[in-house]
C-alpha cells in the first residue's frame, strides 16, 4: 500500500483547532454589567411638626356697649285729665288754678351691660374654623327720662319714669305738682334687662404661629328677657380678635359688633359692640 505524501499543517489552521477545543474556563470569567447604586436621599434632622388641635374651647367674659334710645312727645289737658278721673291720686282738686296744656318729652334709653359666655371652635382647614357661641348680658339698664312742660313755660328735666308708654302715659306715686306755671317731677324706679346672645359663624386665622390674628362673620339672634313680652331679634356678626397661644392653652381677645334688626325697643338696626377676653383650650 502507498501511503500520501505527508504535508505540515498550517500554523493558522491549528491555532483555530485549539481554540475550538478548549474547555469553556479557558475563556475567563464571563463579562458582567456595571450597575449604578440610586442616589441616597438627603436625611432630614428635624422633627415632623406635631398634629394641630383642630378643636377650641373658649370661656370668656367682657363688656356690652349698647347705648339705644327712643323719644316720644305727649300733650294733654290736665284740667281735663284731672276732671275725668285721672289723677293718680283718685280725686280732683278743687280750688286749685292749674294750668291747662301739659306738654311731656320723653326718652326710653337701654344701656349697656357686662357679657358672660362659651365658644367652641372646630378646624376644617387650618386656617379655616366654624364656630358656635352662647352669652348672656345680665345688665342692660332701660330707664325713661322725661322733660315736662306747664302752659305757664316752665320747664323741669332730669325725672326718671318707667313705663311711660304710649299715649295715656302716667305719673305714679313720687309726683309733684309746685301750683300754677309750676313744675311735675316724675321719679319712678328703673329696670334690668337680661340678652340672651346665640349664633354660629366663620373664623379665618391670618397668620401661623403662636401669636394669630384672626377675622370673624357669623349670624345668630338675641331674646331680651325682663320686658314684656319677651321679644327675640335677628343679628349679624363681623368681628376681629387675637390669639395667643401656649401650648393647648391660652387666651383670646375679641372685638365683634352684633348688627341687631328690628331692635325691640327702637325699631330699627341698632349695633351692639362687644369686647371680651377668655381663656382657651385646645385638644384633637
Amino acid at each position: 500500500m502507498i501511503l500520501p505524501p505527508f504535508r505540515r499543517p498550517h500554523l493558522l489552521t491549528v491555532l483555530a483547532l485549539l481554540a475550538a477545543s478548549a474547555p469553556a474556563w479557558a475563556a475567563g470569567p464571563p463579562a458582567t454589567q456595571v450597575v449604578n447604586p440610586p442616589a441616597a436621599q438627603p436625611v432630614s434632622l428635624e422633627p415632623e411638626p406635631a398634629a394641630q388641635p383642630k378643636n377650641e374651647i373658649v370661656v370668656f367674659g367682657g363688656v356690652s356697649f349698647l347705648d339705644v334710645g327712643q323719644g316720644q312727645d305727649l300733650h294733654f289737658n290736665l284740667q281735663d285729665w284731672l276732671s275725668g278721673g285721672g289723677s293718680p291720686m283718685g280725686y280732683t282738686m278743687p280750688g286749685w288754678e292749674l294750668p291747662s296744656d301739659v306738654s311731656v318729652r320723653g326718652e326710653t334709653s337701654l344701656g349697656g351691660s357686662g357679657v358672660f359666655g362659651a365658644r367652641y371652635s372646630r378646624y376644617l382647614k387650618r386656617r379655616f374654623a366654624v364656630e358656635a357661641d352662647v352669652s348672656v348680658a345680665p345688665g342692660h339698664d332701660l330707664r325713661t327720662r322725661g322733660v315736662v312742660c306747664l302752659s305757664g313755660g316752665t320747664c323741669t328735666g332730669g325725672g326718671d319714669a318707667e313705663g311711660f308708654m304710649g299715649p295715656r302715659g302716667r305719673f305714679g306715686p313720687g309726683g309733684r305738682f309746685d301750683g300754677p306755671g309750676g313744675a311735675f317731677d316724675v321719679t319712678l324706679r328703673g329696670q334690668t334687662v337680661t340678652a340672651w346672645h346665640y349664633g354660629a359663624g366663620l373664623a379665618y386665622d391670618l397668620m401661623k404661629g403662636n401669636v394669630r390674628p384672626l377675622v370673624t362673620f357669623g349670624a345668630g339672634a338675641v331674646t331680651w328677657s325682663g320686658v314684656h313680652p319677651t321679644q327675640t331679634n335677628l343679628e349679624l356678626r363681623f368681628g376681629a380678635g387675637l390669639k395667643m397661644l401656649f401650648g393647648q392653652f391660652g387666651g383670646r381677645l375679641d372685638v365683634v359688633d352684633h348688627v341687631v334688626f328690628d331692635q325691640y325697643l327702637t325699631g330699627q338696626v341698632e349695633n351692639d359692640v362687644q369686647l371680651t377676653a377668655g381663656f382657651l383650650f385646645r385638644f384633637r
